[in-house]
């Protein structure tokens, strides 16, 4: 020590220690284990979602086909083609019954049934937005000669197939004048799907209200060759 200066005794140092420790707080005590619902709750509750959810859409969704532009802009303009050449397009009700009907179901029968060269009329060929996959060949008709104006024309069709490859989907009408045009539809069936036979019957309806009374020629057109026969509107 040197001269001159004065001993102390060591200071207490215990209140310091005591005061660093009354500044921690005290642990927060140790959080409730949290229970989890068991997988089987889960699932449930995910089925029971999918299927609200499937429900509401099936039940309030938009109905209809889809809106495709492209394809509906080529409709549209076919059917401007069309009607500039004359045509009316008339809609065609299709039965596919199980055997040929008898030819008394469409009497009074048109008594002759003539031949025609096959293919679509050449004024229509290009003007469709797409040209009907016509049938090889139309086998027989049997049709009314004679309908009254508030009436439902109809009339059996046989025809024939080269292959199994092909359906009947739907036939078209076009109407111009006293000229009125049946194009069957046989597109290719998709993959390896197959058809029954190489022969198809069916029934064809269309309304004539909006035909004016008189005679009227049709042509039920096949790629080889096609059938023309008269009827009258009473």
């Amino acid at each position: 020590m040197p001269p001159g200066s004065t001993r102390h005794p060591p200071a207490n140092l215990g209140w310091l220690r005591a005061g660093r420790l009354a500044t921690h707080s005290p642990m927060p005590p140790p959080r409730p284990l949290t229970k989890t619902l068991p997988l089987r709750w889960v699932v449930v509750a995910i089925v029971v979602f999918i299927a609200a959810y499937t429900f509401l859409r099936l039940h309030f969704g938009k109905r209809g086909k889809p809106f495709e532009p492209y394809h509906d802009l080529g409709e549209r303009a076919a059917a401007h083609r069309v009607a500039g050449l004359g045509y009316e397009s008339v809609p065609v009700e299709l039965e596919r019954p199980a055997e040929i009907l008898p030819a008394s179901r469409f009497s009074p029968a048109v008594g002759e049934i003539g031949s025609a060269l096959g293919g679509l009329p050449s004024e229509l060929d290009g003007a469709l937005a797409a040209n009907p996959a016509l049938p090889a060949s139309i086998t027989g008709v049997a049709a009314p000669r004679e309908i009254s104006a508030d009436g439902t024309y109809a009339l059996q069709f046989c025809c024939a197939q080269p292959d199994y490859r092909t359906h009947l989907d739907g036939v078209v009408l076009l109407r111009r004048g006293a000229q009125i045009f049946l194009l069957p539809d046989f597109p290719k069936l998709s993959g390896q799907l197959l058809a029954r036979s190489k022969e198809t019957a069916a029934v064809a309806r269309f309304p004539v209200r909006n035909f004016a009374p008189g005679r009227y020629t049709v042509t039920l057109c096949g790629r080889l060759n096609s059938k023309t026969w008269q009827f009258t509107i009473r």
